[in-house]
């Protein structure tokens, strides 16, 4: 058994940390391939607007499904071998969308879209499990307790990166060999991520005493409810806005926003105000749905609009992933950043529903109900969410 103790690394970026974190990208870019996966294989089926919508709704749901028993699994058994279980899971779901697929011409369509949500549903709670251990358990427990918001922030960055990488794997794995290449090349990462996460080895920790076997241990933060639904709002809004976008320059774009966002960090808002970050994350996209509103047809406007998407959702998920590390009580690091994710993955998935039942009216009322959300969660953050959270941060 092995009961050595956890190697000290005085630096954060060492090779344990770096494998996880590249799992991370990995396993999150896999799932986001499904943003431009689901509707384009439900468009050649001849499937509607609204059933896609279903199809994201229901994985947003399933993320929950092994949220309360992940501390019980966690603390029962080896936190490797629960995550690489998980990863298992989510191989396996994404296998029987790869092979509903293959037959889904022999099958009825009724029949095809009941078995699809049945296996939405599946990766939901899968790759849940999976984001949570990694991100809450693993990617803490090999740094040191000093470099751990460090670590927190880097990874969480690794996963924002992936809100562009996965849909650019998938639209070039589809012009390569179509919709069945993009899902066995999201299969494909994520046996690269279990590899990864495989070869970093964990000491044995011996479980607490009575560890229940339902908590909201490692999965949400009573006190962060005001982040949580905040959070959900504007990712509803970018996940309205990424519905109906395949284009490989889209996303493309989506990655220099992301690349700036990270810049900005650095340079714009290291000694800016502690509310100037989220402020301006929604005036950018704000301005980014005003200038499709308004200037739509405008190739320019096209290619500016995802800058300001990625830009926007980049600073704003790097603050509201810190804000949710301080405000967590002490042994609460883990749980906050399950919270963190929870919140951030409902909301996008929960905007691409939200969207793609809106696009079955008309793509303007999809923007002008983006844009009335949009306002509603930075009127909330600026006057409530910001003030409740000053007075409540633990750290």
């Amino acid at each position: 058994m092995d009961t050595q103790n956890t190697p000290v690394h005085a630096k954060l970026w060492h090779k344990a940390f770096w494998m996880l974190a590249l799992a991370n990208l990995l396993l999150t870019s896999a799932v986001y391939m499904q943003i431009v996966m689901v509707p384009s294989l439900f468009s050649a089926l001849g499937l509607s607007l609204g059933q896609v919508a279903c199809v994201f709704g229901v994985y947003a749901i399933g993320l929950y499904g092994l949220g309360a028993r992940c501390s019980y699994l966690v603390q029962t058994y080896r936190r490797n071998r629960v995550c690489i279980n998980s990863l298992l899971g989510v191989i396996l779901s994404l296998g029987a969308i790869w092979l509903l697929s293959e037959t889904s011409k022999r099958l009825p369509v009724d029949l095809y879209f009941a078995l699809r949500l049945g296996a939405s549903l599946s990766l939901g709670v899968f790759y849940g499990l999976a984001q949570m251990v990694l991100m809450s358990t693993l990617i803490i427990d090999v740094c040191e307790s000093f470099k751990r918001t460090e670590a927190n922030y880097a990874a969480g960055w690794f996963s924002r990166m992936a809100l562009s990488l996965g849909p650019v794997m998938c639209v070039v794995a589809g012009m390569l060999g179509g919709v069945h290449v993009s899902e066995l090349a999201a299969i494909a990462l994520v046996v690269g991520a279990l590899f990864l996460v495989s070869l970093v080895s964990f000491p044995f920790k011996a479980p607490d005493d009575q560890v229940p076997k339902i908590s909201l241990d490692r999965f949400l933060l009573p006190q962060g409810f005001a982040l949580f639904f905040n959070q959900i709002a504007i990712l509803l809004v970018v996940g309205m806005l990424l519905a109906g976008n395949f284009n490989l320059a889209f996303y493309g774009m989506v990655f220099v926003g992301l690349l700036l966002a990270i810049v900005s960090e650095r340079l714009v808002f290291a000694n800016a105000d502690l509310k100037s970050e989220i402020i301006t994350g929604h005036f950018v996209i704000i301005i980014a749905l005003l200038l499709l509103l308004l200037k739509g047809q405008d190739t320019s406007v096209r290619m500016i609009v995802p800058v300001l998407i990625g830009l926007g959702v980049g600073i704003i998920g790097a603050r509201f992933q810190l804000f949710f590390i301080k405000l967590s009580n002490h042994c609460q690091r883990g749980t906050s950043q399950s919270s963190f994710f929870l919140s951030w993955e409902s909301g996008l998935f929960g905007g691409l529903s939200f969207g793609y039942f809106l696009l079955e009216f008309h793509p303007t009322v999809l923007l002008k109900a983006a844009i009335l959300l949009s306002v509603v969660s930075l009127i909330c953050y600026h006057f409530y969410t910001h003030t409740w959270y000053v007075k409540n941060k633990n750290r």
